[in-house]
Protein backbone atom coordinates (compact mmCIF):
# COMPACT_ATOMS: atom_id res chain seq x y z
CA UNK A 1 0.00 0.00 0.00
CA UNK A 2 1.32 3.44 -0.85
CA UNK A 3 2.24 5.55 2.15
CA UNK A 4 -0.18 8.31 3.05
CA UNK A 5 1.46 11.73 3.59
CA UNK A 6 1.74 13.09 7.09
CA UNK A 7 -0.72 15.86 6.25
CA UNK A 8 -3.47 13.31 5.74
CA UNK A 9 -2.65 11.78 9.10
CA UNK A 10 -3.00 15.17 10.74
CA UNK A 11 -6.42 15.55 9.14
CA UNK A 12 -7.42 12.14 10.48
CA UNK A 13 -6.25 13.02 13.97
CA UNK A 14 -8.07 16.34 13.91
CA UNK A 15 -11.20 14.45 12.94
CA UNK A 16 -10.56 12.04 15.80
CA UNK A 17 -10.28 14.94 18.24
CA UNK A 18 -13.68 16.22 17.10
CA UNK A 19 -15.15 12.75 17.53
CA UNK A 20 -13.82 12.60 21.08
CA UNK A 21 -15.42 15.95 21.83
CA UNK A 22 -18.69 14.57 20.48
CA UNK A 23 -18.41 11.50 22.66
CA UNK A 24 -17.84 13.66 25.73
CA UNK A 25 -20.82 15.87 24.90
CA UNK A 26 -23.04 12.82 24.48
CA UNK A 27 -21.89 11.13 27.66
CA UNK A 28 -19.57 8.72 25.90
CA UNK A 29 -22.02 7.63 23.18
CA UNK A 30 -20.51 7.76 19.72
CA UNK A 31 -22.90 9.17 17.14
CA UNK A 32 -23.86 6.91 14.26
CA UNK A 33 -24.91 9.73 11.94
CA UNK A 34 -21.44 10.98 11.02
CA UNK A 35 -20.70 11.75 7.36
CA UNK A 36 -18.31 9.36 5.66
CA UNK A 37 -15.66 10.22 3.09
CA UNK A 38 -14.63 8.45 -0.09
CA UNK A 39 -10.85 8.43 0.31
CA UNK A 40 -8.22 5.71 -0.18
CA UNK A 41 -8.12 3.35 2.81
CA UNK A 42 -5.25 3.49 5.28
CA UNK A 43 -4.26 1.59 8.40
CA UNK A 44 -3.55 3.47 11.62
CA UNK A 45 -2.14 1.93 14.79
CA UNK A 46 -3.69 3.67 17.80
CA UNK A 47 -1.58 2.80 20.85
CA UNK A 48 -2.25 4.04 24.38
CA UNK A 49 -0.99 3.49 27.92
CA UNK A 50 -4.48 2.51 29.09
CA UNK A 51 -4.82 0.04 31.92
CA UNK A 52 -7.51 -2.65 31.66
CA UNK A 53 -10.97 -1.41 32.63
CA UNK A 54 -10.16 2.31 32.46
CA UNK A 55 -13.43 4.05 31.51
CA UNK A 56 -11.66 7.15 30.24
CA UNK A 57 -9.81 5.15 27.63
CA UNK A 58 -12.94 3.24 26.68
CA UNK A 59 -14.42 6.59 25.62
CA UNK A 60 -11.23 7.58 23.78
CA UNK A 61 -11.26 4.30 21.87
CA UNK A 62 -14.91 4.74 20.94
CA UNK A 63 -14.19 8.22 19.61
CA UNK A 64 -11.26 6.90 17.57
CA UNK A 65 -13.46 4.20 16.08
CA UNK A 66 -16.04 6.82 15.04
CA UNK A 67 -13.37 8.90 13.32
CA UNK A 68 -11.83 5.84 11.69
CA UNK A 69 -15.15 4.68 10.23
CA UNK A 70 -15.84 8.15 8.86
CA UNK A 71 -12.43 8.54 7.24
CA UNK A 72 -12.09 5.06 5.72
CA UNK A 73 -9.47 4.01 8.29
CA UNK A 74 -8.65 0.53 9.52
CA UNK A 75 -7.94 1.26 13.16
CA UNK A 76 -5.71 -1.10 15.10
CA UNK A 77 -6.16 -0.27 18.76
CA UNK A 78 -3.75 -1.61 21.37
CA UNK A 79 -2.77 -0.59 24.89
CA UNK A 80 -0.37 -1.44 27.67
CA UNK A 81 0.08 0.46 30.93
CA UNK A 82 3.71 -0.63 31.10
CA UNK A 83 6.10 1.60 29.14
CA UNK A 84 8.14 -1.31 27.82
CA UNK A 85 5.01 -3.16 26.80
CA UNK A 86 3.68 -0.11 24.98
CA UNK A 87 7.00 0.25 23.15
CA UNK A 88 6.66 -3.36 22.01
CA UNK A 89 3.21 -2.56 20.61
CA UNK A 90 4.70 0.33 18.62
CA UNK A 91 7.43 -1.97 17.27
CA UNK A 92 4.77 -4.51 16.27
CA UNK A 93 2.96 -1.75 14.36
CA UNK A 94 6.19 -0.87 12.56
CA UNK A 95 6.81 -4.51 11.66
CA UNK A 96 3.28 -4.85 10.27
CA UNK A 97 3.92 -1.80 8.04
CA UNK A 98 0.96 0.31 9.10
CA UNK A 99 0.45 3.61 7.31
CA UNK A 100 0.60 5.75 10.44
CA UNK A 101 0.86 5.56 14.22
CA UNK A 102 -0.89 7.59 16.91
CA UNK A 103 0.60 7.03 20.36
CA UNK A 104 0.59 8.41 23.89
CA UNK A 105 3.92 9.27 25.53
CA UNK A 106 3.07 8.96 29.20
CA UNK A 107 6.45 7.25 29.67
CA UNK A 108 8.59 8.91 26.98
CA UNK A 109 11.90 7.40 28.06
CA UNK A 110 10.55 3.95 27.22
CA UNK A 111 9.03 5.00 23.89
CA UNK A 112 11.31 7.62 22.39
CA UNK A 113 13.63 5.25 20.55
CA UNK A 114 10.86 3.19 18.96
CA UNK A 115 9.08 6.38 17.82
CA UNK A 116 12.31 7.35 16.06
CA UNK A 117 12.35 3.89 14.45
CA UNK A 118 8.87 4.47 13.07
CA UNK A 119 9.90 7.78 11.54
CA UNK A 120 13.03 6.16 10.08
CA UNK A 121 10.80 3.50 8.51
CA UNK A 122 8.75 6.20 6.79
CA UNK A 123 5.75 5.82 9.09
CA UNK A 124 4.41 9.20 10.27
CA UNK A 125 3.73 9.43 14.00
CA UNK A 126 1.51 11.79 15.97
CA UNK A 127 1.34 11.96 19.76
CA UNK A 128 -1.78 12.60 21.82
CA UNK A 129 -2.86 12.95 25.45
CA UNK A 130 0.65 12.73 26.94
CA UNK A 131 4.03 13.91 25.70
CA UNK A 132 3.62 17.59 24.82
CA UNK A 133 7.17 18.35 26.00
CA UNK A 134 8.78 15.38 24.24
CA UNK A 135 7.07 14.66 20.92
CA UNK A 136 9.26 16.97 18.82
CA UNK A 137 12.40 15.52 20.36
CA UNK A 138 11.45 12.11 18.96
CA UNK A 139 10.43 13.34 15.52
CA UNK A 140 6.65 13.07 15.84
CA UNK A 141 4.64 15.38 13.58
CA UNK A 142 2.21 16.91 16.05
CA UNK A 143 0.72 16.71 19.53
CA UNK A 144 -3.01 16.59 20.30
CA UNK A 145 -3.93 17.32 23.90
CA UNK A 146 -3.69 19.83 26.72
CA UNK A 147 -0.74 21.59 28.34
CA UNK A 148 -0.62 19.78 31.69
CA UNK A 149 1.64 22.37 33.31
CA UNK A 150 -0.74 25.20 32.44
CA UNK A 151 -3.73 23.13 33.56
CA UNK A 152 -2.07 22.43 36.90
CA UNK A 153 -1.13 26.07 37.42
CA UNK A 154 -4.70 27.16 36.73
CA UNK A 155 -6.04 24.60 39.21
CA UNK A 156 -3.52 25.65 41.85
CA UNK A 157 -4.32 29.33 41.45
CA UNK A 158 -8.04 28.63 41.74
CA UNK A 159 -7.49 26.56 44.88
CA UNK A 160 -5.36 29.33 46.36
CA UNK A 161 -8.17 31.80 45.71
CA UNK A 162 -10.84 29.55 47.19
CA UNK A 163 -8.79 28.48 50.24
CA UNK A 164 -6.14 31.08 51.12
CA UNK A 165 -3.46 29.45 53.22
CA UNK A 166 -4.85 26.00 52.49
CA UNK A 167 -3.16 22.80 51.37
CA UNK A 168 -3.76 20.71 48.26
CA UNK A 169 -3.31 17.01 47.66
CA UNK A 170 -2.54 16.21 44.02
CA UNK A 171 -3.35 12.57 43.27
CA UNK A 172 -0.95 10.70 40.98
CA UNK A 173 -2.82 7.54 40.04
CA UNK A 174 -0.18 6.06 37.72
CA UNK A 175 3.46 5.79 38.70
CA UNK A 176 5.88 7.19 36.13
CA UNK A 177 3.26 9.05 34.07
CA UNK A 178 4.98 12.32 33.14
CA UNK A 179 1.69 14.09 32.45
CA UNK A 180 0.46 13.53 35.99
CA UNK A 181 3.76 14.62 37.52
CA UNK A 182 3.81 17.73 35.32
CA UNK A 183 0.23 18.58 36.24
CA UNK A 184 0.95 18.28 39.95
CA UNK A 185 4.08 20.41 39.58
CA UNK A 186 1.86 23.03 37.96
CA UNK A 187 -0.58 22.86 40.88
CA UNK A 188 2.33 23.48 43.24
CA UNK A 189 3.27 26.60 41.26
CA UNK A 190 -0.23 27.94 41.84
CA UNK A 191 -0.47 26.76 45.46
CA UNK A 192 2.90 26.26 47.13
CA UNK A 193 1.50 24.06 49.89
CA UNK A 194 0.78 21.13 47.60
CA UNK A 195 1.63 17.51 48.33
CA UNK A 196 1.59 14.69 45.79
CA UNK A 197 -0.36 11.60 46.80
CA UNK A 198 0.75 8.43 45.02
CA UNK A 199 -1.99 5.81 44.60
CA UNK A 200 -2.56 2.76 42.42
CA UNK A 201 -5.32 3.73 40.01
CA UNK A 202 -5.83 0.08 39.09
CA UNK A 203 -6.80 -0.72 42.68
CA UNK A 204 -9.64 1.72 43.34
CA UNK A 205 -10.75 0.27 46.72
CA UNK A 206 -7.21 0.72 48.04
CA UNK A 207 -6.84 4.18 46.50
CA UNK A 208 -10.11 5.44 47.99
CA UNK A 209 -9.68 3.89 51.45
CA UNK A 210 -8.71 6.50 54.07
CA UNK A 211 -5.64 5.70 56.09
CA UNK A 212 -6.10 5.02 59.78
CA UNK A 213 -4.72 7.68 62.09
CA UNK A 214 -1.76 6.57 64.17
CA UNK A 215 -3.14 7.90 67.44
CA UNK A 216 -1.53 6.64 70.64
CA UNK A 217 -3.60 4.06 72.40
CA UNK A 218 -4.42 4.50 76.10
CA UNK A 219 -3.93 1.39 78.16
CA UNK A 220 -6.10 0.76 81.15
CA UNK A 221 -4.63 -0.81 84.23
CA UNK A 222 -6.24 -4.13 85.04
CA UNK A 223 -8.77 -3.90 87.85
CA UNK A 224 -8.21 -6.00 90.96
Amino acid sequence: MQRTPGRTLLTVMASLALALAGCSAKGGKAGADVARVDTPPMTVAFITHAAPGDNFWDIVRKGAEVAAAKDNIQLRYASDADGGGQATLVQNAIDSKVDAIAVTLAKPDALGEVVRKAEAAGIPVVVFNAGIDKYQQYGALMFFGSDESLAGQSAGQRLAQESPGGKALCVVHEQGNVSLETRCAGVKQGLANTENLQVNGQDLPSASRPSRPSWPRTRRSPTS
